[in-house]
């Protein structure tokens, strides 16, 4: 199955199966699978901690909405399923994008689910030290940007890799 014009933008908190929900829907339905992370990381030639470390978030931001843009635009050179970074509805001009050039699907996670996803994972800078408290204030003053950008969502809490991309393939004909 291909999608017909548009690309399909996972978005949602990190920890709630973005990239690995990606991977197995482009498996399942013969798509290319972009992961807009590791395009940053692969331009950049360091991973997303070190430029956080070196550069900011604010640098990393612009990085982010650079490739957005290039994917919203074509860049994917075909319709794919484009997985996103966890703060890229941040920016109004991100979302703004991702309302435009494709369907966009909120992957939700209850927040202590995530801690529990994550607790040995090193690579997220945003979480690196935060209480539960603080990383649940974080996801609730996303959660309307998410909900701005998406045309549905689906909570990934306590189901599987394979149940979110089964229902996500469902839910969008794909």
């Amino acid at each position: 199955m291909k999608l017909q014009q548009e690309s399909l933008y996972l978005i949602g908190f990190m920890g709630a199966g973005k990239t690995s929900v990606g991977n197995l829907l482009g498996d399942m339905c013969g798509l290319a699978v972009i992961d807009t992370d590791q395009v940053i990381e692969k331009q950049e030639n360091m991973p997303i901690r070190d430029l956080f470390e070196r550069h900011g978030e604010a640098y990393f931001r612009e990085l982010e909405t650079d490739v957005l843009q290039k994917l919203a635009n074509g860049g994917a050179g075909a319709p794919a399923i484009i997985t996103t970074g966890g703060g890229i509805i941040l920016k109004e001009k991100n979302r703004q994008l991702l309302k435009e050039s494709g369907r966009t699907i909120f992957l939700q996670c209850n927040p202590k689910v995530v801690v529990e996803r994550l607790q040995q994972d090193t690579t997220r800078p945003l979480i690196k030290n935060k209480t539960i408290e603080e990383i649940n204030h974080m996801y609730q003053m996303r959660l309307p940007l998410y909900l701005e950008c998406a045309i549905t969502s689906i909570d990934t809490s306590a189901q599987s890799i394979k149940e979110v991309a089964e229902s996500i393939k469902l839910r969008m004909n794909i």
